[in-house]
């Protein structure tokens, strides 16, 4: 039977590894005196992230950082670090992330209880989700899409298997805790069939108070995009930074489903309702230009139609029928009071259809972050509290 090492470590780093640190001139920005380049500031070293390999002497018991350790070290990466504004973001993304990944392994390295793997990863899922949307714009070669979304999952996973065995366990834990697991990983994995699958077997009270999130997975199966993006809109400000990411896939897929019902060899469709449909805010208007042409779609000049000519712009809005799932809450008015205001950007232009001509064969065009996003987050009084335990 497998034996788990017990951590007995009680600063955020061991001894032995300050001494080599400083001796070997390895040291963070973040854990040097200010001014100096080699002397740290021992109580603020945190400990770095060493890959498993083989040949590597398993570690003492002294190495390991105690639960109450860990705990207080992502407390301080979260609330000190995250808005240590003397750093880009993406620079402290890169420390926090590196000495995050090192507190997982020794989540690991002890096999905690599942409410203390709780209390550890839960704000780390929320610093990943915040992390993917801000970085979403920038170089690859200062942040990588593809390895935070691939830690976000691992540990989104953990943490919903964490819950499966604490319910068996104690059904008395934080449930509020528990349905804001649930939503983000609706919201990560949005159009998922797995995800949907849990989502759907989770407990009736459980559900119920998800029916937002599932009811948006649906509908993304079900292609009805213009619904799921009505729906976005809706939810609270980390699940919306996730389920954002998914925007451009939508955008494509309706553009490309726009390709076959409207093609034409006269008529043309208006890119200002284009961009009305695809959700393309104001400040999004020349990126929705940018995204035809990525496409390979036909952008043609157009004067204002006569009043007698028949065009997609001018037919009456069709009204979806709400299924006995949907929540029933009349936002829809609300919805359909955004911001129409043309831009000149977008003026006496329209996109002519041809099936043939979208290029399907391009990858989907790398996330941008968006207003209404940008303004729930805005909103949000304190990021720290925001990612150590959900507050807005």
């Amino acid at each position: 039977m497998e034996s788990f090492i017990r951590g007995s470590c009680e600063s955020m780093c061991p001894k032995a590894e300050i001494e080599m640190r400083t001796r070997e001139k390895m040291l963070h920005f973040y854990e040097l005196k200010p001014g100096s380049r080699t002397e740290p500031v021992e109580r603020l070293v945190v400990k770095e992230f060493a890959r498993s390999a083989a040949g590597v002497r398993r570690p003492k018991h002294w190495e390991i950082r105690t639960v109450a350790a860990l705990k207080r070290t992502v407390e301080y990466l979260l609330t000190e670090i995250v808005q240590d504004d003397r750093r880009s973001y993406n620079f402290r993304y890169e420390f926090i992330f590196d000495r995050l990944r090192a507190v997982r392994q020794e989540v690991v390295m002890q096999n905690l209880s599942a409410k203390d793997t709780l209390d550890i990863l839960e704000p780390i899922v929320c610093f990943l989700s915040y992390s993917a949307y801000q970085l979403c714009e920038s170089h690859i070669s200062e942040f990588d899409p593809q390895i935070c979304n691939t830690h976000l999952q691992e540990c989104l996973k953990k943490v919903l298997r964490s819950y499966d065995e604490l319910e068996q366990e104690s059904p008395s834990y934080n449930q509020n805790r528990r349905i804001r697991m649930e939503a983000l990983y609706l919201a990560f994995n949005l159009g998922s069939s797995e995800a949907l699958t849990r989502g759907i077997n989770l407990p009736k009270h459980i559900r119920k108070r998800l029916s937002l999130q599932l009811s948006m997975n649906i509908e993304y199966l079900r292609h009805n995009y213009h619904r799921v993006l009505i729906s976005l809109q809706k939810l609270p400000p980390l699940e919306a930074a996730l389920a954002a990411l998914k925007i451009p896939t939508i955008r494509q897929q309706l553009l490309l489903r726009f390709s076959s019902a409207f093609q034409s060899k006269v008529l043309s469709v208006p890119l200002e309702w284009i961009g009305h449909v695809l959700m393309y805010q104001r400040r999004e208007h020349p990126s929705l230009i940018e995204d035809c042409q990525y496409y390979n779609l036909q952008l043609v000049h157009v004067d204002k139609p006569p009043p007698d000519q028949s065009t997609v712009a001018n037919s009456p809005p069709t009204e979806t029928p709400k299924d006995s799932w949907w929540d029933d809450s009349d936002d829809e008015g609300k919805d359909r009071k955004l911001s129409t205001a043309i831009s000149s950007v977008l003026t006496g232009r329209s996109v002519k259809f041809e099936k043939a001509r979208f290029d399907s064969s391009k990858p989907v065009v790398q996330p941008r972050r968006v207003e209404f996003v940008d303004r729930k987050l805005s909103a949000v009084t304190s990021i720290p509290a925001l990612l150590m335990d959900g507050k807005c």
